[in-house]
């Protein structure tokens, strides 16, 4: 089973997600994106390895601002992100986190392959969906999905159940 989180920006779900990883106690692979700065409208995105999240240069560059919109590197996800996930997979022991899916990848194809590759597999998969992307549909169809929505403010418990439902699954 994997598990993948959607809500309002702000709800938590990337707290979620880290501190689902830690209960679960297992290594973590695939990816997470950042933003370099507090500013998320001036900020650039990267997109790092779930097991390095700090490293901010033009090889993670996954999308800059351009005439007031977050443009995407496509490269970024097709290349790099597609490798992280590829590499993911080579980790039966492992986590595969994916935080998060959002706008940006509607047309990283390779990357789009790499994502159903990880969700047809047994390694765990624990992600963030982006709300209303209509790209996420065969990540949410997938039988070995279920998608929680968090509608306020993520609570302590959550990573508890999520743990139990992936440690079943294992």
């Amino acid at each position: 089973m994997h598990v993948f989180l959607t809500g309002d920006k702000g709800c938590g779900k990337s707290w979620v997600v880290r501190r689902t990883a830690e209960l679960l106690g297992r290594p973590c692979f695939g990816f997470v994106t950042r933003f370099d700065g507090l500013d998320r409208h001036t900020s650039s995105l990267y997109l790092l390895p779930a097991s390095l999240p700090e490293q901010t240069d033009n090889m993670h560059l996954a999308a800059f601002w351009q005439d007031g919109r977050l443009q995407p590197v496509l490269e970024c996800f097709d290349i790099f992100g597609a490798a992280l996930l590829t590499e993911a997979r080579m980790h039966p022991e492992g986590l595969i986190l994916m935080d998060e899916c959002g706008r940006l990848e509607k047309e990283a194809f390779v990357f789009q392959k790499e994502i159903l590759q990880c969700l047809d597999g047994d390694i765990p998969v624990l992600g963030v969906l982006r709300k209303d992307q209509p790209w996420h549909e065969f990540i949410k169809s997938h039988p070995r999905v279920r998608t929680i929505t968090i509608t306020e403010r993520a609570t302590d418990n959550l990573p508890e159940l999520i743990v139990k439902e992936l440690v079943g699954s294992i």
